[in-house]
């Protein structure tokens, strides 16, 4: 009797070390964790195929594809004396053809925030640190109403067109959808890059009683951007 006792208790022993071993999930416990995944350093760039497929009433869609290349430039000092750095928007309708300039924006790291220019419309695109389903009002610094903004799927790897990443969030700024209209927008950032894929749909559908409920399209757009090169110039 003694030795079976001994036997279980060896078993359960090994049993309990086993679990104490297993190793738990990475848990953010930096005040800053997600920040690596929107690096900024002057000279960094990243490339993009963009594709944009517009709707109109009465008229087929039309799609157009182009490349897009965002490079951060010099720093400078916001009016309220914030530390910013211009991002420069490149385009060109394909690899064969020189980039050219389209537009000048600005971004800036705080302590615990990503605040990017877009359209002369500032964005908190991430708060530290990041979770798994935090949220946070993504136009806190801009007129418009209040809108969360949630992070999924953190440091989880995927496949961006030809392109492995081991570490990505997905940032979700907008999933409303009804009979009527639908905007969607998600962006996904992968860790040392940046953002890497982002698509937005902004859509309005039929309401006339022949079609309501359809989801035909009336007007609207869908685009995506997906990265394909990266890098310090």
């Amino acid at each position: 009797m003694k030795n079976t006792l001994l036997y279980v208790l060896s078993i359960l022993s090994v049993f309990v070390l086993f679990i104490s071993c297993q190793k738990e999930p990475e848990q953010p416990n930096d005040a800053t964790f997600g920040s690596s995944f929107y690096p900024i350093q002057r000279g960094q760039f990243q490339t993009f195929f963009v594709k944009q497929t517009r709707f109109a009433l009465n008229l087929n869609p039309v799609t157009t594809t182009y490349q897009l290349k965002e490079v951060i430039g010099d720093e400078f000092v916001g009016e309220n004396g914030e530390k910013l750095y211009e991002v420069l928007r490149y385009v060109r309708p394909n690899g064969l053809e020189n980039f050219r300039l389209d537009s000048v924006f600005s971004v800036r790291k705080d302590n615990n925030v990503i605040v990017k220019m877009e359209h002369n419309i500032p964005y908190v695109k991430l708060d530290f640190p990041i979770e798994e389903g935090k949220t946070w009002n993504g136009n806190q610094f801009n007129a418009r109403p209040s809108k969360n903004f949630l992070a999924e799927n953190v440091s989880t790897p995927k496949s961006i067109g030809n392109q492995n990443f081991d570490k990505t969030i997905t940032i979700i700024e907008s999933q409303d959808s009804s009979l009527v209209n639908k905007n969607l927008r998600f962006e996904i950032y992968a860790d040392e890059v940046g953002l890497i894929y982002k698509k937005t749909e902004s859509l309005l559908y039929c309401n006339q009683p022949e079609c309501f409920g359809q989801k035909f399209i009336e007007r609207g757009i869908i685009s995506e951007l997906t990265i394909f090169d990266w890098g310090i110039e």
